[in-house]
């Protein structure tokens, strides 16, 4: 694995569903609907994705993260180091695999591209990086326009400071790198 370290062994472990944010809640289950529906070929579960992104965020935003979903699976399915896991639509449970990419989506929203390709390479093999950023940006990129932003979970693996909850989790700051204020 090009000697890099899997995500999970330096972060705080997240493994229940309200452990996460807002956003991040709504995202992994935008994710799991989407993968469910395509492995079943099920229009129900897109659907179901689609209001719920569209209902939060606005058709413009959905369409993004959508778009970036299709590319950010395309890469996994493709190219995928070993079984990539994630649960059910319903479970309350989240992976490591999950977080990883929430990991992706939020390093390339604060621009942290060592950190995006790092996590990246934890999932995919070379081959399945470009498509797997590109839809991480395509949704990174969907968000910001809408200001909203993931919150940092993975910062003590590379900056040695330790991750916390606040109550302003559901609306983190946007990150100084972006130029806003």
């Amino acid at each position: 694995m090009c000697g890099i370290r899997p995500a999970q062994d330096s972060i705080e472990a997240v493994n229940e569903m309200d452990r996460l944010t807002h956003i991040e809640r709504l995202l992994i289950r935008a994710y799991r609907n989407w993968v469910t529906g395509m492995r079943l070929n099920d229009d129900y579960l897109w659907r179901q994705a689609w209001a719920e992104l569209a209902h939060e965020l606005g058709e413009s935003c959905a369409k993004g993260i959508l778009g970036g979903l299709q590319n950010l699976i395309l890469g996994i399915g493709t190219h995928a180091r070993r079984p990539v896991r994630l649960h059910p639509p319903c479970c309350s449970g989240v992976c490591p695999d999950e977080i990883a990419i929430l990991t992706i989506i939020g390093a390339c929203q604060r621009r942290e591209h060592a950190r995006s390709r790092i996590a990246a390479e934890w999932i995919v093999n070379c081959d399945g990086i470009t498509s797997l950023l590109e839809g991480a940006v395509r949704i990174a990129t969907a968000l910001n326009q809408k200001e909203v932003f993931l919150p940092d979970r993975n910062k003590s693996a590379w900056e040695g400071s330790v991750t916390r909850r606040t109550e302003c989790d559901d609306h983190p700051i946007a990150p100084a790198a972006l130029g806003r204020p």
